[in-house]
């Protein structure tokens, strides 16, 4: 019984230090940009919030999944992406944030986010702000 214990506390660490990296993306202010005209929307991975707080929560919970479309998260600022999921209203995208959808985890990594500050990356996020 002690032994099976000690494997279930390491599974359970190793997938906490899992989920936990799976917010770690590319660095989100590398000067790598695929857009080919000096004049092009800037891409998901290059979207980035004005706020510098809202910044800091966006790079640290949305980014890893949001700037590629990682397990078909919805991409930063991609309206056909977007589109479908703020036809359900911003009550419906607050709950499936707060408790976790599909691939996203309960409140997208951001434990201390508030609910103002999830209104305001999902805002970013779908594009409707900034």
């Amino acid at each position: 019984m002690r032994r099976r214990h000690r494997i279930d506390c390491k599974l359970i660490l190793v997938s906490v230090l899992f989920i936990s990296l799976a917010a770690c993306g590319p660095n989100p202010n590398s000067a790598s940009d695929n857009s080919s005209t000096a004049n092009a929307a800037p891409s998901s991975r290059s979207r980035m919030p004005a706020d510098p707080a809202l910044k800091s929560l966006y790079i640290q919970s949305c980014y890893g999944c949001h700037s590629a479309g990682v397990a078909n998260a919805p991409r930063s600022g991609n309206d056909a992406d977007w589109a479908p999921r703020l036809q359900k209203g911003m009550d419906v995208l607050l709950h499936n944030t707060i408790n976790g959808i599909s691939s996203m985890p309960p409140k997208g990594m951001c434990i201390g986010c508030s609910d103002e500050d999830f209104t305001q990356l999902i805002l970013f996020l779908s594009g409707q702000s900034e």
